[in-house]
Order: C-alpha cells, then sequence, then structure tokens
C-alpha cells in the first residue's frame, strides 16, 4: 500500500502520455491507448490528479487533509500498480508533457463498406469501384454479403484488391458447410489482406485463429439479415485507441472519411443511411468525397451530440448517425445505445419506450422481433 513519507512527500505525479482520461456525468473513464484498455474511475480521482499537476505529494496531502489520506493513498496505489502514473521530480516532470489533442490522416477516405445482396449484380460495378478506392487512398474495406458467397466468388472479391493501397479486408458471408476451416485457411494463406472472415447465421460462435494469428475466422449465431443491423452501441465494440479517441475530438468516428456502396449500388456515408450521393454506375466516389453535404456528417462530434456529451465513454465508442432517438435532430442520441450516463446504467435499448417511435420512423421493429 502507497503511503505519503519524507521520501515522496516532494515528488510530482506524472500520468504517462498514453493515458487519456474522460470525464462523465458522475465518473470518468481512464483509456491505456497503447495497451488498449480502459478503468473506470471517480470523478474525484481525476480532479486530484488535475491537483498533482501543479503541486508536490506533500503539498496535496495537507490541502486535502488527514480525513482524506487514506483515500489518496489509495488512488496513488492503484495508479502506480496498474501503472498509470509514475513519481518524479519537478524538474525531470516537465520533460513529459501530455499528448497534444490532435488528428490527421494522409488519407482521402480510410475505410469504406461494400455491401452484396448478389454477387453477380455487384460483380457488374465492384471492380471500378476498388479501384476509385485505391485512388482515394482508403485503408481498410469491409465487404458484407447477406447470403452465401462461394469459394470462388471470395476469392475474385479479394483478389481485385491485391495490387491497391488497401492494406485491410474484413468480409462478412453468410455461413455454408461449403466453406470449410481448410478451404478459409487457405484463403487466408494466400490472401494475407484479408485480417477477417465472419460467417453469420452460424450454427455456434467460435473463433479460430490462423496465419500464425495474424488473421481470424469468425463463427456467429448472429444473422446479417440487412444493413439495419448496424448501429448498435455496445462496450464490445468501443476501442481504446490513441488514433480513435484523437479522431473522437474533433470527428464522427464511424463516418468521418469513410464512404460506402448499398447493396443496390448507391453511394452513402453508411449503408444504413437513407441518402445517397447517385449510383456508382453514374457517379464516382471522388466525385462524391468532395461534396460538402457528404462530410458534414464525419464532422459531427460526440461533444456536440445530447446524453453523449456527458458520457464517459464517448471517446472510445463509434457514434451511430444512421439511427438516433429523435431522427428530426441529428445531434441527438444514438437509438441504439442503452446506456444512461446520469444513472450510469445499461438497458436494452429496444425496449425503452420513449425509443419506440423512432423505432417506427426507421422500420425495426421487424429486425427486433426476428
Amino acid at each position: 500500500m502507497f503511503q505519503i513519507n519524507e521520501n515522496n512527500n516532494s515528488k510530482y505525479v506524472c500520468l504517462f502520455a498514453s493515458c487519456l482520461i474522460t470525464k462523465g456525468k458522475n465518473r470518468a473513464l481512464l483509456s491505456d491507448t497503447q495497451r488498449g484498455t480502459f478503468e473506470l474511475i471517480p470523478n474525484d480521482m481525476v480532479t486530484f490528479l488535475e491537483n498533482t499537476k501543479h503541486l508536490p505529494l506533500g503539498s496535496i496531502f495537507t490541502m486535502y487533509g488527514a480525513s482524506n489520506k487514506e483515500i489518496l493513498e489509495s488512488y496513488l496505489d492503484f495508479l502506480l500498480r496498474d501503472e498509470y502514473i509514475f513519481l518524479t521530480d519537478e524538474v525531470t516532470k516537465e520533460q513529459f508533457p501530455p499528448l497534444k489533442k490532435q488528428w490527421k490522416s494522409p488519407h482521402i477516405i480510410s475505410n469504406a463498406i461494400i455491401d452484396i445482396a448478389s454477387y453477380h449484380e455487384t460483380s457488374n460495378y465492384y471492380s471500378d469501384v476498388i479501384r476509385q478506392l485505391d485512388t482515394l487512398r482508403c485503408q481498410a474495406l469491409q465487404i458484407r454479403s447477406y447470403t452465401v458467397l462461394t469459394i470462388d466468388e471470395i476469392t475474385h472479391l479479394v483478389s481485385t484488391i491485391t495490387n491497391t493501397c488497401i492494406e485491410s479486408i474484413e468480409l462478412y458471408t453468410s455461413y455454408s458447410e461449403h466453406l470449410t476451416p481448410q478451404i478459409l485457411n487457405t484463403l487466408l494463406y494466400e490472401h494475407t489482406k484479408v485480417a477477417t472472415v465472419i460467417l453469420h447465421g452460424a450454427p455456434q460462435t467460435n473463433d479460430l485463429e490462423v496465419v500464425k494469428g495474424l488473421s481470424t475466422i469468425h463463427y456467429t449465431e448472429e444473422t446479417l439479415a440487412s444493413e439495419q443491423c448496424c448501429g448498435i452501441i455496445s462496450k464490445k465494440y468501443f476501442n481504446p485507441n490513441k488514433d480513435v479517441f484523437m479522431e473522437s475530438q474533433f470527428h464522427n468516428t464511424c463516418l468521418n472519411r469513410k464512404i460506402a456502396v448499398d447493396k443496390n449500388g448507391f453511394i452513402k456515408n453508411c449503408p444504413s443511411m437513407r441518402n445517397h450521393y447517385g449510383h456508382c454506375s453514374k457517379h464516382t466516389l471522388e466525385e462524391v468525397v468532395q461534396q460538402e453535404k457528404f462530410k458534414v456528417l464525419g464532422n459531427i462530434t460526440k461533444d456536440q451530440i445530447s446524453v453523449c456529451n456527458t458520457c464517459e465513454f464517448r471517446h472510445v465508442c463509434t457514434d451511430c448517425r444512421a439511427y438516433v432517438e429523435d431522427p428530426s435532430d441529428i445531434y441527438s442520441k444514438p437509438l441504439k445505445c442503452g446506456y444512461n450516463p446520469a444513472t450510469n446504467t445499461w438497458e436494452e435499448w429496444s425496449e425503452n419506450p420513449l425509443k419506440q417511435k423512432a423505432i417506427a420512423h426507421y422500420d425495426l421493429n421487424q429486425l427486433i422481433k426476428a
């Protein structure tokens, strides 16, 4: 247990630069962006850490008084044990400034989604879309098929990307017993840009790592029935990553520099969006990304969104703008979020009576029943 004494009362507390804090209404989130983990902490601990930037520990303990000595020591014990902070002298601490809140990217489009309802219809424009994504320096691509793709169809889809700047592919296809682990292993060994293959509607949930753990075959019992399945806010999707955290200060981390081609070939911010910017057979992606109206949603930050702006998870969370609680207000809370930062509790979002009007507006009732 940490104890204040003559050896450390002149020391200063330094928070490791990779450890970033988001203060919420009742508590805060300490994100270790180097290790990719996060920890919930009291807001009082945040205030304590703010004070330690300017005063040595001896002065801090004097300021808080003897009645708070045990609490402060428990704070320090936790923070030192889990390596969120270190102790240093007044001169040395100036050599460890906090990270600047800034975000830059060389990618005109950083990630894209191509949805497939019919492989044969999509193949008419697929190669041209990939060429355009290469021009836009797209980094990651998600291909989602709502039906079964054959191994030949999958091979064609990923082969088209081989000589492009696209670094990573995540591919969804409906489960088929013909897509055996052996066949998929061969695919992943031959096409190393494929990071993950997800087979939805599988008999059971399971993960298989291949290519020395660099790629994954994921089986899930959940069915990807349509683009309406997107937008769910859950802890399992939280990403305590430095780039995501910094991007979140200035942009929407789901829609910023993202483009999509829906199952009918229409160009959108996201396949779940109702609005589109034309069909990819008549309009180019390059034309679309230059439009100011295309950029609007990507520039909405969590600090602008009601309820989210008081949430401790806001800078590690994706933020769906396709489904919101008030369809007439693009700055309203994500519809599919069941978290309440005022009470720090989670509930099933679809059962909230206040959300039923919006659920009906987006025609989600059938999806929920399924």
